[in-house]
């Protein structure tokens, strides 16, 4: 089948991350935070909207109601949320990209942040999807890939994560992911692939994917 083309994230990413701020920039209608609120709770609290209905705006983030609520005053805790590399990470450094791009992020943290949102899913609908034509990648698997091999150390680690890695919201994708048994190790060996152009042939029954993805593991060792 043709193809086109854990924890310890944690710690790698506060070491990365320390030199890496910058001075947020104040939109021309930045609303501010609203009196009798802590920027720091009206930031949570947006993020976790934002992850909610992520398959209404699939990441346009800044088309939404809850984007359009924040300004320069929530900055802060936004790269706050970013730099502890917790569950709404990754929605904080999209939201900053579009709100403070003066905020710096390196290669390597941004690695950081999709590679641990990544071990950490629930739902990889938008990561990718593995089906007929090969795999199709959504949101943050085509954002992952623009990153390159600068991931490719940090999405190494996923390569023996055997979990299951459900698909949530179609009943047609969800049932070929049941039947393929689609886990984490899968969408790093298909990733990392994709990243290095190495050959690949997706099959339905994990044993045929558990050779490939050791020596892809090997190939990255000898690299």
């Amino acid at each position: 089948m043709g193809f086109q083309s854990k924890s310890g994230a944690a710690a790698a990413l506060a070491l990365v991350l320390t030199s890496c701020g910058g001075e947020a920039v104040r939109g021309p209608e930045d609303p501010g935070p609203r009196p009798g609120r802590l920027p720091q709770e009206e930031a949570l609290e947006a993020l976790e909207a934002l992850e909610r209905t992520f398959y209404v705006h699939w990441g346009a983030v800044e088309g939404t109601a809850e984007y359009a609520r924040l300004g320069e005053g929530h900055a802060a805790a936004l790269r706050q949320v970013a730099d502890v590399n917790g569950a709404h990470a990754l929605m904080a450094l999209r939201v900053l990209e579009r709100l403070a791009p003066a905020e710096r992020f390196s290669a390597d943290a941004r690695a950081i942040l999709y590679v641990t949102a990544l071990e950490r899913e629930r739902n990889f609908a938008r990561w990718g999807i593995f089906g007929g034509r090969g795999f199709i990648p959504a949101v943050y698997g085509q954002e992952l890939l623009r990153l390159g091999p600068a991931a490719a150390p940090y999405l190494k680690r996923l390569l023996g994560d055997r979990r299951r890695a459900p698909l949530r919201g179609d009943p047609e994708g969800e049932r070929a992911n049941r039947l393929q048994g689609d886990r984490v190790c899968d969408y790093a060996w298909v990733l990392l692939s994709l990243m290095f152009d190495r050959p690949l042939a997706y099959t339905p029954d994990p044993r045929g994917r558990d050779p490939q993805i050791r020596d892809l593991d090997a190939w990255l060792d000898r690299r």
